[in-house]
């Protein structure tokens, strides 16, 4: 963007900017300490008034109280002259106005190449310019008997935060300005404790509310720049991301300008300037000064705490041309511009950059940012390790799916072998069979080439184990009872009871909630999964050779579906309890694939669930099933 390409009136956006500020509150407490301030100056010093002003992040300077040792006549006579607004708490100086720059206020605050120093004149005009004209100004200094006005601006550490102003009737001695110092400190100490307040209830609101938005890496960085802004009052805020590929896009971005100059700015220099859209680069040489590139970078390859500039165009630089930058800065009356670059285990990930209208960034206000950018972090990795569950939990639902399409293929498989076999079987005896007998076994052929042509189509289904188990809603304890029917297969069970007596010598004990609600799943892979654990549990009564119990309940704990297979049988050696989810694993000596409890904990944890063993050898074991609601 090139600055000739563009012609815009300054006159024009000052004209958009004619709104009255907005003054923050302030707390009860607050405003009761600064009036015990003013009051106290006025009755301990024998001034003739006293006014307690705050520097707000505007850039602004209200009277937020004042007491007056003048007769009520006079008083109401001053206040008809003069306007009460130059009086009360009204009345506001603008440190970004020119017409203000000679004001006592403004003066004791830009002080000396930026340091605030103690402002004292003989006249009242000097308090009251450019709001009430010079006439009337001496008019009311005569009346009230004024010889001395004075403004001592008081601090926060190395930034100033207010003005204390006084009116006397003789000069000021050291002492009078030691005690009006003394009285400022007072009132800095009580602005420090509100902005201390505020600053802590802003990030506890950040950090609830990134609790909440804990899936949405975007609405976790809106959330930050928005807190800082709103809640903390600077100009602008945005976050900048580093991504794989060493650029470091604008993710999110908050104004506090008016939405007049915001529309006309983005009009005439592209909305770049306030968006997404902006980009830098940290291996493109034409970034090298740009201030996010600086601070990422730092000195000697280690990135900066801060980094703090002057100039909004290093914010920019090299999108927005400097002659543009510059009216942009001046627009908006931003004075400094911040880049906090925030961190994951010593490793940067970000840029927080902050735009202000008061001088300068204090030590007080950076180790805030830091804090606010460090939040940021903190939302990015929880964001991202979110996503990496849900991504892990996808894929262990998608190798669950395929695993049951292969293992069930590989069922069938088995039975179209088994059908083979007994057809071969026949086939050798043919010569010695009966000619009936012959006739039946040849008349068998076209279905065993049948079954040969879907045998072939399995092994074709195996290479690519896809096969769709589409989710439904999914009744648990109907998936239970199958369960139980599947693992004794060649029994009547009455599965209409709760307690089962079995041919191999098992009592089945069955206690199932009726309000257990379904779970979006395919109905044949969880009865699947809970056959798995019934005919484990089964297989270790058997061994343990002793006719004896299983324990199947479900029921709701809190949010969870709860499912619990016990038993009472062999159990688990300590030593192998550690292996029983491993693939390949199994305690079936030759017998066992070690691949049902495998493919079983996969499944359980693609649903957002967990799977847990408890077992003592020759004890029993108890497998425990959390399915979320």
């Amino acid at each position: 963007m090139l600055s000739s390409s563009i012609e815009i009136s300054e006159q024009s956006i000052n004209n958009e900017e004619q709104a009255l500020p907005i003054i923050p509150e302030i707390s009860a407490e607050l405003q009761t300490l600064l009036q015990r301030v003013a009051d106290d100056v006025v009755t301990h010093l024998g001034c003739v008034g006293a006014m307690v002003a705050t520097l707000e992040p505007e850039n602004i300077m209200p009277v937020r109280a004042y007491s007056i040792d003048i007769p009520s006549g006079l008083l109401k006579q001053l206040e008809s002259k003069l306007g009460t607004t130059v009086i009360g708490p009204r009345s506001i100086s603008y440190l970004d106005d020119k017409n203000f720059k000679d004001n006592l206020s403004v003066r004791a605050v830009s002080g000396v190449n930026g340091r605030p120093q103690i402002v004292v004149s003989d006249k009242l005009y000097d308090l009251f310019r450019p709001v009430v004209n010079k006439p009337l100004s001496d008019l009311a200094q005569k009346l009230a008997g004024v010889k001395q006005v004075i403004a001592v601006p008081f601090f926060l550490e190395d930034e100033v935060v207010g003005n204390l102003f006084a009116a006397a009737r003789s000069t000021f001695s050291q002492r009078d300005i030691d005690f009006l110092t003394a009285f400022g400190r007072q009132a800095a100490i009580a602005i420090q404790s509100q902005r201390n307040l505020t600053e802590t209830q802003a990030l506890e609101r950040v950090i609830l509310a990134l609790q909440a938005k804990i899936t949405d890496e975007t609405q976790i960085l809106q959330t930050i720049v928005d807190a800082v802004v709103h809640k903390l009052g600077y100009v602008g805020a945005t976050v900048a991301t580093l991504e794989g590929d060493n650029s470091l896009p604008i993710r999110s971005y908050a104004v506090n300008i008016s939405p007049n100059l915001l529309k006309q700015l983005q009009s005439n220099f592209g909305p770049n300037i306030s968006s997404t859209e902006t980009i830098a680069y940290l291996n493109d040489e034409k970034f090298k000064e740009n201030l996010s590139v600086r601070a990422i970078k730092g000195e000697s390859g280690h990135p900066s705490k801060f980094v703090v500039s002057d100039s909004l165009y290093d914010l920019f630089r090299p999108i927005v041309h400097k002659s543009l930058s510059d009216l942009i800065q001046k627009m908006t009356g931003i004075k400094q511009v911040i880049a906090v670059p925030f961190f994951l285990d010593d490793v940067v990930i970000g840029n927080l950059f902050v735009a202000t209208r008061k001088m300068r960034f204090s030590e007080r206000e950076k180790q805030l940012l830091a804090a606010f950018g460090q939040q940021a972090a903190v939302g990015i990795r929880n964001a991202r390790l979110y996503h990496r569950a849900e991504e892990q939990r996808r894929i262990a639902q998608l190798f669950g799916k395929m695993a049951f399409s292969a293992a069930a293929n590989v069922h069938a498989l088995r039975n179209q072998i088994g059908s083979f076999r007994s057809f071969l079987s026949l086939i050798k005896l043919l010569p010695m069979l009966p000619e009936a007998q012959r006739g039946e076994v040849l008349g068998s052929i076209p279905g065993i080439m049948e079954k040969l042509n879907e045998s072939a189509s399995i092994l074709d289904s195996l290479h690519e184990p896809w096969r769709k188990e589409h989710d439904v809603p999914t009744d648990v304890n109907n998936c239970i009872i199958l369960g139980i029917k599947k693992s004794f297969p060649k029994e009547n069970l009455n599965l209409k009871v709760d307690e089962i007596q079995t041919e191999a010598r098992i009592t089945l004990h069955k206690s199932l909630s009726p309000d257990i609600p379904p779970i979006n799943t395919s109905p044949d892979m969880l009865t699947e999964a809970f056959r798995i654990l019934i005919k484990n549990s089964a297989e270790a009564i058997q061994e343990h050779g002793k006719g004896s119990d299983l324990w199947i309940e479900c029921h709701m704990n809190g949010s969870m579906r709860e499912i619990t297979i016990r038993d009472n049988g062999i159990g688990i050696k300590p030593e192998n309890l550690y292996k029983i989810f491993e693939l390949g694993w199994s305690s079936k000596q030759g017998k066992g694939m070690g691949f049902g409890l495998f493919w079983t904990k996969d499944y359980v944890e693609g649903l957002g669930g967990t799977i847990d063993v408890e077992s003592e050898w020759q004890i029993g074991t108890k497998f425990i099933i959390k399915l979320p609601v």
